[in-house]
């Protein structure tokens, strides 16, 4: 499953209209979107799915990312010069003279001077499992146990089949990275299943209009989780627990008080969304200049901003969103 063969044989398919689809799919599991998705999510259409959603995305790239650093195994075209690099975005493209350097059959490894070599490089992006095929069954899997829509849930089968297809497609994931990442994000999506989507718990959950603070279950997962990824996790990964530990500490601080009610016209929903926007946006930008000002432009500096991002997001656009008249509280019984 390590063989380049298998990512040849896609990219014989290749001309312009499939690439730029395949590149718009693989678009769907890059921070960026997600970032969006999660703001409008939030903000625009249900506030605690939202949270279920952004747990599971950020656990499932966590997670994700130690078997990458524990594994540490190159991508296709690390291997594979003859290869052709069609995704774009990846900081790490070509950078050996490797051809057609991939396993020898189906079932053998990668061969061990080509990982060795690989693994001496520095700021690789390693392969294995692949992230956009974890995340996207996980985190499709979850929205597709959120909702009974059918065109909701024919969209989600649909990514969680494409977003993999596209990374073997672009050349930058191995069939053996998209089969791990599969078996990666369909534990957690089982997983979140049993803890929270199972009807008898997710219904008492939503119903929930309040978390009060305290030493209680939901305050230590929120406050303890980003801490132990924080010492497992590579510095360059540091983004992950601190915006887990910000969202979580927004939540809370926005739970305790009582959470909003979705509801509200299309123009209230849009205009909660770009508040939301407009503060991550402003308040990472602000943030950034302040640390270069003081000279905190450091990891300790960016755990910091992207933190102060997460809280600012939930708890600073739903104050302001509940003063404007475009949230209303929900009530503590």
């Amino acid at each position: 499953m390590f063989q380049t063969e298998i990512n040849h044989f896609f990219q014989s398919l290749e001309f312009p209209g499939l690439t730029s689809f395949m590149r718009f799919i693989t678009a769907l599991g890059y921070t960026e979107f997600f970032m969006l998705f999660l703001i409008v999510f939030l903000l625009g259409i249900n506030y605690k799915k939202a949270f279920i959603l952004f747990l599971v995305l950020m656990w499932t790239a966590a997670i994700t990312f130690l078997g990458k650093n524990y594994f540490e195994l190159p991508r296709p075209f690390h291997v594979d010069n003859t290869l052709a690099f069609l995704d774009g975005q990846l900081p790490d493209q070509n950078t050996f003279t490797f051809s057609k350097r991939g396993a020898p059959s189906f079932w053998a490894p990668l061969p061990a001077d080509v990982v060795a070599k690989t693994r001496q490089a520095e700021h690789i992006e390693y392969g294995f499992p692949s992230g956009h095929t974890s995340i996207a069954i996980a985190l499709w899997g979850t929205l597709f146990c959120l909702y009974k829509e059918k065109w909701i849930r024919v969209i989600c089968v649909a990514l969680m089949i494409l977003i993999p297809l596209s990374r073997i497609y672009l050349g930058v994931h191995f069939l053996a990275d998209v089969v791990g990442g599969a078996v990666l994000g369909g534990s957690l999506w089982f997983l979140t299943y049993l803890l929270i989507l199972k009807k008898s718990r997710l219904q008492p959950f939503l119903a929930q209009q309040y978390f009060p603070l305290g030493i209680n279950a939901l305050t230590l997962f929120l406050l303890l989780s980003p801490i132990v990824f924080l010492l497992l996790l590579p510095n360059r990964i540091y983004i992950l627990p601190a915006f887990m530990l910000g969202f979580g500490l927004g939540f809370l601080l926005v739970g305790h008080k009582g959470i909003p009610s979705d509801e509200g016209s299309l123009g209230i929903r849009l205009a909660r969304t770009v508040l939301g926007a407009l503060l991550f946006v402003g308040a990472g930008y602000l943030l950034k200049q302040l640390a270069i000002a003081i000279g905190m432009n450091t990891v300790l500096g960016d755990f910091i901003q992207n933190m102060l991002s997460g809280i600012i997001l939930v708890w600073g656009a739903t104050e302001i969103g509940i003063r404007l008249g475009w949230f209303k509280r929900g009530k503590i019984v």
